[in-house]
């Protein structure tokens, strides 16, 4: 490729890279305009003091609650698994021990 090639590929490069810049800062300006106006539409949230502590205290209650479902839960399992293991040993010795 001559010269004059080389310098009209470089120009044909130069102007795409333009035309990809301008995009992307259209691009940019989009995005930075829809995340002020996404910012611009919140509020402060209107819930007094005392709402905030019955619904603490709601959670604190629902994981007390669930806590202790959870270990009822836990318990029976253990007990259920003994009194299978009782059961099995039971067999194992009456059947293989005669």
């Amino acid at each position: 490729m001559g010269t004059l090639g080389c310098i009209n590929d470089m120009m044909r490069r130069d102007k795409e890279n333009r035309e990809l810049r301008n995009r992307n800062r259209e691009r940019m300006n989009e995005t930075h305009n829809c995340l002020i106006e996404v910012g611009k539409g919140r509020g402060l949230p209107d819930v007094s003091a005392e709402d905030i502590d019955h619904i603490r205290k709601n959670t604190m209650e629902k994981e007390r609650y669930d806590n202790d479902r959870l270990f009822r839960m836990k318990l029976i399992f253990a007990v259920v698994m003994g009194v299978v293991f009782l059961l099995c040993y039971v067999a194992y010795v009456l059947i293989i021990n005669r």
